[in-house]
C-alpha cells in the first residue's frame, strides 16, 4: 500500500479541477451525460443487468480513476432503477489521490438526480483514507470497494493466483472495466502496462471495456493483453472512444508457479438454498446478516435458544482502536475492520444500543507515545477519523482531570452492548434462532451437503452450507479440531459511579479501558487471565482491572477511591484466540488430505507448485476474534459471504492468507512440526 495525500485540487468555473494533472474532474456542463455515454450505453449495462442469469447474484465493475465518485454514483442510481432481487452491484475503484469530502460534497451538488445515493455514500465515505475501504450501500444492494493506492498495486492485490490455471472464472472475474484516469500524457500510471496486465488477469470471457480516450498506446496494450477493441463516437467534441471486449486469458512467460494452497474448487451458490451458523454471537449474527442481504435463506443454531449469549454477552463492549506505524497484515486488517466498524455500528447507536461518545486512546509507554505522533504522519488521509490530543484537550474531552501529556481521540467511536446487538440485527433481518445444542456434524456425500448432530446424535439440520462461529468450540467439531485456538479467560469489573467518575464523557482505553457512567454503572477491564477456567467473579482480577486505570494514569485513584466492596460486580467471558491475533475466516481445510498434499513443504518451504488446496465442501469458519470481536466481525462476516456467493474478496490477498483457516498447516509444515 502507497501512503497516500489528498488530492491537489482547486476550484475553476464551479468544477473541480486537478492542479496535478491540469485537467477537470469532470464535464464542464454534461457530467452526468458523459457518464451515460461512455460507461452505461457503450457496456450496455442495462440490458445486461436485466437479463443476469438466476445462477449470478453480483455484477462487478472495476474502475481505474474514482475520482469525485460521477461513475459510481451514475451506476448505483441506474442499478437501483432496475429493482433487481438478491443481485448485488459490486464496485472496485482505484484512486491514489483522493478528495476531501467537502469537495466531494460540493461537486455532488450539481448532480440532483443522485442526491439519495450521494447522501449515503458520503455519509461512509472514509474518514481515513489509506488502503482498502469496504462501503456497504442501499442495505447490501451496493457494495464499494474503494482502494486508495496505485491503481497497479490496488488490482494487482485482488488476484488471488500467480499461477496459470488458477485465474479467475466468470462467476468471479469483473465483469465490466471503466477506465476513467487522466489524459494518459498527464497520468501515465494509470493507463501503464502493467495495469492493463492485471486488468486482463482479473477479466474472464465477455468482459468488456470503455474509455473516452483512443490513444493508439491504450489501444495498443489493450490488444496485447487480450482485448479486441472497436472505436466509435465520442462524446461531444471527442472524435473518437473506445469500446472493447476480452477473448482469452492473458499469460505470461514469466509468471513462476506459486504456492496455491488457500484455493478451494469453487461450486456454485443458489441464493435459495438453506444456510446454518453454528453459534449466535457476534460473528454468527453479522455473518448472518451479510448473507441474507445476499439473499440467502439464514438460520442461527445456538444452544441458549437467544443471541449474543457466551463471550457476546457484555453489555459494555468497547470498539477498541488499534492502529500501527508498522506495516504488515495485523496493522492492515485492523485498519480496514475498524473502517467498516465505524460505519457499520452507526444505526445501532441511532437505537441507543450504546453511546458513540468516543473513545480516547492514552499511551501506556513511551515507545506507544512516540508512536501516536508517527501515526500523524502516516495517515496524511486522515478527517478526523482520529486526532493527536495534547493535556487541555484530554482534559476538555474527557471531562476528568488527567495528567498524561497527550493521545489519539476517536470521535466516531464509542461502546455498544453486544446482546443488544446481536438482537437487533437478527431482528431486522428476521433470521431464525434455532435453539439446539450442536454436539457434531458430518458430510453427506451424495449432496455434499453437512448434517448436524445434538447430544444424542439426532440430525438437528441438514445444511446445504455451514458457517462454524462458535469461537473455542470449534476445536469440539471434528473437521475443525486441527485449529490452534486458546480459551482465554477475561474478566470486566463494574462499579457504581460517585461525583467525580459522573463527569466522565468518552471512553478511555489504555492499558484497560472505561466507560462513562451507564445508568450509574462504570465498566472497565478487561484480564486476561491464561491457564484460568473459572467462571466465577474473581476480586483479584477486580483489582488488578483498577491497577490497569491507576498504571495509565495516576489521576484515575480520583475515580475509584472509597469503593465499597458491595459496590462492584463483574462479568466473565471466555474469548477464542489464535497464535497470530488474526481470526480464522473461510473454508475449513481437510487437514489429512492438505498435510498430505503439501507434504513436500517439510523438505523445501520455499518449494511452489499450481496445486490448489483441500477443503470440506460447504463448510466455512468464522472465528478467534479474541477480545476484537466488536472490531472484527462486521469485516469477517462479508469476507465469508464473499466466499460463498463466488465473489472477488473485499481484502488485499495478502490479508486473505493471512486470516486463512489453513494458514497454520502451511507454517507449521515448513517448520517441520506436523
Amino acid at each position: 500500500m502507497i501512503l497516500s495525500k489528498y488530492a491537489h485540487t482547486k476550484w475553476l468555473k464551479d468544477t473541480l479541477y486537478s492542479v496535478a494533472y491540469e485537467d477537470f474532474y469532470s464535464s464542464l456542463t454534461s457530467a452526468l451525460e458523459e457518464s451515460n455515454y461512455v460507461f452505461v450505453e457503450k457496456n450496455n449495462l442495462k440490458k445486461r443487468w436485466a437479463n443476469l442469469p438466476n445462477d449470478k447474484n453480483h455484477f462487478t465493475i472495476g474502475e481505474v480513476g474514482f475520482g469525485a465518485g460521477i461513475n459510481f454514483l451514475n451506476c448505483c442510481n441506474e442499478w437501483l432503477k432496475m429493482d433487481l432481487d438478491n443481485k448485488r452491484l459490486i464496485y472496485f475503484a482505484a484512486e491514489q489521490s483522493p478528495l476531501r469530502l467537502k469537495d466531494l460534497k460540493r461537486a455532488h451538488e450539481k448532480w440532483h438526480s443522485l442526491d439519495a445515493i450521494s447522501k449515503e455514500f458520503l455519509l461512509n465515505y472514509p474518514r481515513l483514507c489509506g488502503g482498502f475501504n469496504f462501503i456497504d450501500l442501499c442495505n447490501g444492494k451496493i457494495q464499494l470497494c474503494l482502494m486508495i493506492d496505485d491503481a497497479e498495486i490496488a488490482f494487482k492485490n485482488l488476484i488471488q493466483s500467480e499461477a496459470s490455471g488458477c485465474g479467475d472464472t466468470p462467476s468471479t472475474a469483473v465483469d465490466v472495466w471503466f477506465l476513467d484516469g487522466f489524459a494518459p500524457k498527464q497520468n501515465t500510471s494509470a493507463w501503464s502496462e502493467k495495469l492493463i496486465h492485471q486488468i486482463s488477469r482479473l477479466s474472464s470471457n465477455g468482459t468488456t471495456l470503455s474509455s473516452y480516450s483512443a490513444a493508439s498506446s491504450v489501444q495498443s496494450r489493450l490488444r496485447s493483453h487480450g482485448f479486441d477493441i472497436s472505436l466509435c463516437d465520442g462524446f461531444g467534441a471527442k472524435r473518437e472512444m473506445i469500446t472493447a471486449k476480452f477473448k482469452a486469458y492473458a499469460t505470461s512467460s514469466s509468471t513462476l508457479p506459486s504456492l496455491n494452497w488457500y484455493i478451494q474448487k469453487k461450486s456454485k451458490t443458489k441464493p435459495a438454498e438453506n444456510l446454518f451458523i453454528l453459534g449466535g454471537g457476534i460473528a454468527g449474527c453479522t455473518t448472518a446478516v451479510a448473507l441474507k442481504k445476499r439473499g440467502f435463506n439464514v438460520s442461527i443454531i445456538d444452544r441458549h435458544g437467544e443471541v449474543g449469549k457466551e463471550a457476546s454477552a457484555n453489555s459494555r463492549a468497547v470498539i477498541y482502536p488499534k492502529l500501527s506505524t508498522e506495516s504488515g497484515s495485523l496493522a492492515e486488517f485492523n485498519l480496514i475492520a475498524l473502517k467498516l466498524a465505524t460505519n457499520y455500528y452507526r444505526e445501532l447507536w441511532a437505537n441507543d444500543l450504546g453511546e458513540q461518545c468516543g473513545v480516547l486512546l492514552l499511551p501506556t509507554s513511551d515507545k506507544e507515545s512516540e508512536e501516536f505522533s508517527k501515526l500523524q504522519t502516516k495517515h496524511q488521509c486522515n478527517d478526523k477519523f482520529f486526532e493527536l490530543v495534547n493535556l487541555k484537550q484530554i482534559q476538555k474531552l474527557s471531562g476528568i482531570k488527567l495528567d498524561i501529556a497527550h493521545g489519539l481521540f476517536f470521535p466516531t467511536l464509542g461502546w455498544l452492548s453486544i446482546p443488544e446487538v446481536c438482537k437487533f440485527i437478527t431482528k431486522k433481518y428476521d433470521i431464525p434462532i434455532i435453539s439446539k445444542d450442536a454436539s457434531g456434524i458430518s458430510l453427506v456425500k451424495r449432496d455434499n451437503s453437512w448434517d448436524v448432530f445434538d447430544e444424542n446424535d439426532t440430525v438437528i439440520v441438514n445444511a446445504k452450507k455451514l458457517i462454524i462461529a462458535n469461537s473455542y468450540e470449534v476445536q469440539n467439531l471434528k473437521p475443525t479440531s486441527y485449529l490452534s485456538l486458546k480459551k482465554l479467560r477475561g474478566q470486566v469489573t463494574e462499579f457504581c459511579s460517585n461525583q467525580e467518575s459522573e463527569k466522565l464523557k468518552c471512553v478511555i482505553c489504555g492499558d484497560g479501558y472505561l466507560t462513562p457512567s451507564i445508568n450509574g454503572i462504570h465498566a472497565c477491564g478487561a484480564t486476561y487471565n491464561h491457564n484460568d477456567l473459572s467462571e466465577s467473579i474473581n476480586e483479584l482480577d477486580h483489582r488488578a482491572n483498577f491497577g490497569k486505570l491507576i498504571s495509565t494514569d495516576l489521576k484515575f485513584k480520583n475515580l475509584i477511591h472509597n469503593i465499597d466492596s458491595t459496590d462492584i460486580s463483574g462479568w466473565v467471558g471466555f474469548r477464542g484466540t489464535t497464535r497470530d491475533y488474526l481470526p480464522f475466516a473461510g473454508p475449513v481445510p481437510n487437514f489429512d488430505e492438505m498435510k498430505e498434499k503439501f507434504s513436500y513443504l517439510r523438505l523445501d518451504a520455499k518449494k511452489a507448485s499450481d496445486d490448489i488446496g483441500s477443503y470440506f465442501p460447504n463448510l466455512y469458519v468464522n472465528s478467534g476474534m479474541g477480545s476484537r470481536g466488536l472490531s472484527y466481525a462486521p469485516f469477517c462476516a462479508e469476507i465469508i459471504a464473499a466466499e460463498i456467493s463466488n465473489q472477488i474478496p473485499f481484502i488485499p490477498k495478502q490479508i486473505r492468507l493471512d486470516i486463512h483457516p489453513a494458514r497454520f498447516i502451511i507454517r507449521d509444515l515448513k517448520k517441520k512440526r506436523i
